[in-house]
């Protein structure tokens, strides 16, 4: 890869990155790409020049989003023989969801957003991401039940209980701070909040 290569993709992954704050803070339509340039500390022309619209530059935060959460959240197989039974296995999920979460806030604040309004961008993030993901939560959830680990009550309703208790506490950061004076942020505070949704899921 030459000089040239590395330079345009290091100024396209900034460019998501600042997208994906901006969106998710202020949604599509109170976003501005100049603003986003802004904050990747670019020039807004280059917005056009690598993306060539707003909504395209939508399209590709939200790719960049669930790629990055391909490749950081670390999954751990049901069948891995570190876990000492199914519950053990539980808990490492339910960890390993909080800490993707908390590193990254403006996953849950960005698809919030565009959740709320039932529009073409939502059906495309859905078609392309979001179903297939959703059923990877409803396939663990169902493992769960399974188990007797979890009630034998709606699995979409479970699905819910369980990524907005994971999420929730992140995307509301500043709330949190303003209610409870702890910081999100905080690893101490991270690893007592996995401890209570674990304790809590996992009976």
């Amino acid at each position: 890869m030459n000089l040239r290569t590395q330079q345009r993709e290091a100024t396209q992954a900034s460019l998501l990155q600042a997208a994906l704050e901006v969106f998710s803070e202020k949604g599509f339509d109170g976003a501005s790409t100049r603003e986003i340039a802004a904050l990747a500390g670019a020039h807004n022309a280059l917005i056009k020049y690598h993306f060539s619209s707003k909504d395209a530059l939508w399209r590709a935060a939200v790719g960049f989003l669930f790629e990055r959460q391909a490749k950081e959240l670390a999954m751990p197989r049901h069948d891995d023989p570190a876990y000492a039974d199914f519950r053990a296995y539980a808990r490492a999920v339910i960890r390993a969801v909080v800490l993707y979460y908390a590193k990254h806030p403006e996953h849950a604040r960005l698809m919030v957003q565009e959740s709320m309004r039932d529009n073409e961008r939502l059906n495309w993030a859905v078609d392309t991401y979001i179903s297939d993901i959703s059923r990877v939560s409803g396939r663990f959830i169902e493992m769960c039940k399974r188990e007797g680990i979890l009630p034998d009550v709606s699995t979409p309703a479970l699905v819910y209980i369980f990524v907005g208790a994971a999420q929730t506490f992140y995307a509301l950061a500043p709330e949190v701070r303003r209610v409870w004076n702890i910081d999100p942020a905080d690893p101490t505070v991270i690893e007592a909040h996995a401890d209570a949704l674990v304790q809590v899921l996992v009976r």
